[in-house]
């Protein structure tokens, strides 16, 4: 069979380049013909990549068994999944190289449109993968997306995999002459990508409507050129083969069971144009392999080596018919040698251009960009450097392409802008807070040019407050004055007040003014003066009497961040840490009886002090991953207040307790309900261990211990510790973390040592 099939290949190929007679002499000859003055020409071969997405990995197997077989091809097409497999060997990769680089590609990150977050500048981390909804705010409407993701991560890769042919426009002139397909969606019609820049045809190649978004230009909106053509036979005729061979992973189509459901109908529906135009293309294949691989998810990437292994077990049937026609092509004549591209040194630009953006400057772009000119530009440093100005949150989408234009080589900087104002939303749960409603508005350029204006709130029982607006005075926007105002309602559980302990109220109104210079991508620091209005309102009958305390009081603060997480939510490595020092005086406080109203300043005798107190408060946490499925993290905390204060003010106080922060003053200790504990001066070390033990689900086990100083002695320590277990899992909705832990604490009166803790959601 497999001799028929070859005899009928050798005869079509002859046919097509005038050669029946002498590939059928070479055929029948028991030994390569001798050189003659007049050699025929060699018969040139095509190879067609499907679509198929992750079950084009196959592919590559199939690739793998031709090129043992000394078989290669000259002329390539491919569609989605295929154009990049194409395009990468079509430069040059082998097919093991290539699917070194699918191992290594985040193709979870990818599919989800996140970059880590050690990449988002340091002020919009909060923002960043923290809500259920977010969307984009236009003059007339709330915008919704046209694609889930816009691609970004994978803009980036393959601009950085395709670099060494970033200044060929003439996809011909690639070591393996190169075509990809995209469907326009506004004509119906397929595009075939013979020019261009290389990247860009791919990325539109591979746009899977409604899941990428489209690729733009002034005359056509691009998406996958599956849509109307998921195999180019045809073209690799076009451009000169004389036998087509095609490796196919896509569709093929439902049967009659399968049609009995409704997903199975529209499935079927979705491919009609491609699975017809597909039986046409069969009719100028040669040799067409349809891998069994139909077990395969089509997002199945964590699987490469088994779908490559895949292809390549059943490409092993056709490697006899490879062979022979391997050296019966070579008998006629050698093949073109095609040199991969070499790696390209570092790039030096003659200009620099940014397109699509109207809001954001040219010059704020490149300043964040520092690139000028005449620099020598790598991929790696361009790659940084796009990272960072995607991390600003300005863009839904940026990249760049590399123009030769004459003797010049231009840096085009291409935007798709986020409309002014981005709304975020999302619901959460907590034993601190309760149930609420989170809600951000952040808003760019919309007082003056290099400003940010951003609304976050917490609508609960419990609520949260913030609104701040930020005037950056730099081109790089690095250093920035913000005006903020601030207000809360939080429980605390148990507060000493004279000779009573119990649970109050804090309610917290503060208006700030501050600097802030960020150092790079993920440190800042900044100094902070603003006016606190606090009350205190105890939660039961006071033998006082007393049913509020007020303070009005100036504080200073320095402050020095750094978070390098790779996640907020379970992240797997990086660091995260705060340096702060505040110096507070208090101007005025009130004792609100259920009858009298008293007011105090400096010049009165009371019962608040009025001196200068001082705090230095550290802390840190590291994580670190000794393999993919576990996470250790170690951690600590110090928190230092030299003078002590009266137990009616209660200002320089912190609290001790919860699975996390819940106000600015709020220390994190497993064992504890959330500001359980009131403390002064505090020494601790935290330490834990994440473990997936199923995928997005975690296993958290850690404990903490702490000397802590109570603000009702003014010296020794006391001794504390509390250890848990939980686990946790990260929704659409935000994480979801619940569990048990075990306090240990010789004043553990009011509550039981065992206690649970949850988090339900993305948090304010």
């Amino acid at each position: 069979m497999v001799k028929e099939h070859f005899r009928y290949l050798l005869r079509t190929a002859a046919i097509r380049t005038g050669l029946l007679l002498a590939v059928s002499i070479v055929f029948l000859a028991p030994t390569p013909l001798c050189a003659q003055e007049s050699q025929p020409s060699r018969p040139r071969v095509g190879l067609a990549l499907s679509g198929g997405g992750a079950k084009g990995l196959a592919h590559l197997g199939i690739m793998k068994v031709m090129e043992e077989s000394g078989l290669k091809p000259d002329f390539i097409t491919g569609v989605s999944m295929g154009s990049i497999i194409g395009g990468m060997y079509a430069m040059g990769y082998s097919p093991d190289s290539i699917a070194s680089l699918f191992r290594a590609f985040d193709w979870n990150l990818a599919l989800s449109d996140r970059i880590a977050e050690n990449k988002i500048i340091f002020l919009e981390k909060k923002h960043y993968y923290n809500s259920l909804i977010s969307l984009p705010v236009t003059r007339n409407a709330i915008k919704i997306p046209s694609g889930l993701i816009n691609g970004q991560h994978i803009d980036s890769g393959l601009n950085y995999y395709f670099w060494p042919a970033a200044v060929i426009n003439d996809f011909s002139e690639l070591p393996v002459p190169f075509q990809c397909l995209a469907t326009d969606i506004i004509t119906s019609q397929k595009v075939v990508f013979k020019s261009g820049y290389l990247p860009d045809a791919i990325r539109a190649s591979i746009a899977i409507p409604s899941i990428f978004t489209p690729v733009t230009t002034d005359t056509a909106v691009l998406v996958d050129g599956g849509v109307v053509r998921n195999y180019a036979a045809s073209e690799l005729r076009d451009m000169g083969a004389d036998i087509v061979i095609g490796s196919y992973t896509s569709f093929i189509g439902s049967s009659k069971k399968d049609l009995e459901s409704a997903y199975g109908i529209l499935k079927q529906i979705g491919f009609l144009t491609s699975l017809a135009d597909y039986q046409e293309q069969k009719l100028e294949t040669d040799i067409l392999i349809v891998p069994e691989i139909k077990d395969v998810s089509v997002l199945s990437f964590g699987n490469t080596d088994s779908v490559i292994e895949m292809g390549y077990r059943y490409a092993l049937k056709y490697k006899e018919l490879f062979s022979r026609l391997a050296d019966s092509l070579d008998a006629i004549g050698p093949q073109e040698q095609h040199t991969p591209l070499p790696d390209v040194a570092p790039y030096r630009f003659d200009r620099i251009d940014v397109t699509g953006n109207n809001t954001i400057s040219a010059d704020q772009i490149i300043g964040v960009l520092d690139i000028m000119p005449g620099d020598p530009v790598d991929r790696d440093m361009l790659a940084e450097r796009i990272d960072l100005l995607y991390g600003k949150v300005w863009f839904e989408n940026v990249k760049y392409r590399i123009i030769p234009r004459g003797d010049s080589l231009i840096l085009e900087i291409d935007c798709i802008e986020r409309p002014r104002v981005m709304a975020y939303g999302s619901l959460h749960y907590d034993l601190a807070l309760s149930s609420g409603v989170v809600f951000s508005l952040s808003a760019r350029d919309l007082l003056t040019k290099s400003s940010v204006v951003n609304l976050d709130t917490y609508i609960g029982e419990f609520y949260r407050f913030r609104i701040g607006a930020t005037q950056f005075i730099d081109r790089s926007q690095k250093f920035g004055m913000e005006v903020s105002f601030f207000a809360d309602k939080t429980r605390l559980p148990l507060i000493r007040l004279r000779n009573e302990t119990g649970p109050m109220v804090s309610q917290n109104l503060v208006t700030g003014l501050s600097i802030s210079k960020r150092l790079n991508l993920n440190h800042m620091m900044s100094l902070m003066a603003s006016f606190e209005n606090q009350h205190m309102i105890p939660d039961y009958i006071t033998s006082s009497h007393i049913q509020r305390l007020s303070y009005n009081y100036l504080k200073t603060v320095f402050s020095y961040q750094a978070n390098t997480l790779d996640y907020k939510h379970f992240p797997d490595k990086g660091i995260s840490y705060s340096l702060s020092a505040t110096a507070s005086r208090l101007l005025s406080g009130v004792v609100k009886t259920d009858t009298l109203r008293y007011t105090y300043s400096r010049e009165d005798v009371s019962p608040f002090s009025f001196d200068p107190f001082y705090t230095a408060r550290a802390w840190f946490m590291t994580y670190t991953s000794p393999s993919d499925r576990v996470t250790l993290n170690f951690g600590g905390d110090i928190l230092f207040s030299p003078d002590i204060d009266s137990l009616t003010s209660n200002n320089n106080q912190y609290y001790l307790g919860g699975i996390s922060p819940v106000t600015d003053r709020s220390l994190p200790a497993l064992g504890f309900h959330a500001n359980q504990i009131a403390v002064r001066n505090l020494a601790g070390l935290r330490f834990g261990a994440d473990i997936e033990i199923a995928s997005g689900l975690h296993l958290m086990l850690g404990g903490n211990i702490f000397a802590i100083q109570q603000p009702d002695r003014d010296r020794g320590a006391t001794f504390m510790g509390g250890y848990g277990i939980g686990a946790g899992y990260m929704t659409i909705a935000g994480p979801i973390c619940i569990g048990i832990m075990h306090g240990l604490y010789d004043r553990e009166i009011f509550y039981k040592q065992i206690k649970g803790y949850a988090s339900i959601g993305f948090s304010f």
